[in-house]
């Protein structure tokens, strides 16, 4: 009993510097944390005031993916300001009074009067984008 008590005091002792090294950036490898969101659309000419859904224009957002179950179509959005959402279908998306009418495995899109605007889902992260 008494050995065993050690062997766990040592190896706590040994391995703590180490779990501290680790739990600073566990995954550091595999997650980019990007604070510039890529956009070229001017932050100046922004309401601050409104939603950042629609805040801006719809080119402007970042389709970072669509699920779609039988019941159901979500799609991710990354806005202007960097902000993640959840869309479906009716959502209110751009600054000239645009709505989510359709979303397929690829792209969603957005019908502002009689124009529709589609977004299509990106293949690389955003943290590629500034190196193309």
């Amino acid at each position: 009993m008494k050995n065993k008590l050690i062997m766990v005091f040592c190896g706590v002792v040994f391995l703590l510097p180490f779990a501290s090294w680790a739990a600073e950036n566990a995954f550091g490898s595999l997650i980019n944390v990007n604070t510039n969101s890529g956009s070229s659309y001017p932050s100046s000419n922004v309401d601050k005031t409104l939603h950042p859904l629609i805040q801006s224009p719809v080119t402007s957002n970042i389709l970072m993916g669509v699920m779609i179950a039988p019941s159901k179509k979500i799609a991710l959005v990354r806005t202007a300001t960097g902000d993640e959402y959840f869309l479906k279908i009716g959502d209110k998306l751009g600054d000239a009074g645009g709505s989510v009418t359709g979303m397929s495995i690829n792209s969603i899109d957005v019908t502002e009067g009689e124009k529709v605007v589609t977004l299509s889902v990106r293949n690389r992260s955003v943290a590629d984008e500034n190196e193309s």
